[in-house]
């Protein structure tokens, strides 16, 4: 696992950051011993499905900025307890983890804005971009501290020119939120064959999923099975 991290690792630019996303028991190998390797190894961010996946990585000890992909509304004071970090994708969560902040008194907690590029599963529309700048500016409770988006073939090159779009309406659209925020955010939206593929966008961070159990899209002999 170690060998494939760092295979990953030296794909990136100086100062690109890794999250490493240890859902559904990191794959199946285990979500508390893959996260504490991890941590071991400097990684910066874990990323989870749900809230419990990553309430247990805090009660096994692990103190890495964690962001939670799937944030329920029921679960919202949980996040909070544990120093979690939700992803916004839509209005209503925003609005209802903002009234979560304020309940437990909490100032500037981290959020991650999921912007839909083109996979149309979750997160923002280019056309709500506008009433989402409004609306982060006005939550003052809230910080964001990342956007995101998600590629949907990175790993087929016949789906090239597709993922070149979602590169670029990603850039726009989250240009336009930092601009309207005022101050540093990081950016992601490379998966594992991403990292491997568009070595251009890799904008501020990454995100390493499957490729860290030695599947590739490009060369799966650089790589060994978790």
């Amino acid at each position: 696992l170690v060998h494939n991290l760092n295979y990953f690792r030296s794909l990136l630019q100086p100062g690109t950051r890794t999250m490493v996303m240890v859902k559904a028991l990191s794959y199946g190998s285990g979500r508390h011993e893959i996260a504490s390797i991890l941590q071991y190894q400097r990684v910066d961010y874990l990323g989870v499905a749900f809230t419990d996946e990553g309430a247990g990585l805090r009660q096994a000890g692990i103190t890495l900025p964690v962001m939670v992909m799937n944030p329920e509304p029921e679960s919202f004071d949980t996040i909070i307890r544990y120093r979690l970090e939700p992803e916004i994708y839509s209005f209503r969560i925003l609005e209802m983890f903002h009234k979560a902040v304020i309940r437990n008194q909490e100032i500037d907690y981290p959020v991650h804005i999921k912007l839909d590029s083109g996979m149309h599963r979750m997160g923002f529309l280019p056309a709500e971009t506008g009433t989402l700048c409004r609306d982060l500016v006005r939550l003052k409770n809230l910080k964001v501290f990342s956007i995101f988006s998600h590629l949907a073939g990175s790993d087929e090159d016949n789906h090239d020119a597709f993922s070149a779009s979602q590169i670029d309406i990603f850039r726009q659209n989250s240009d336009q939120i930092k601009a309207a925020l005022g101050y540093p955010v990081i950016r992601h939206i490379l998966n594992s064959s991403g990292i491997e593929r568009f070595p251009d966008a890799q904008f501020d961070m990454v995100r390493l999923g499957i490729g860290l159990y030695g599947f590739s899209s490009v060369d799966k002999n650089r790589l060994q099975t978790v």
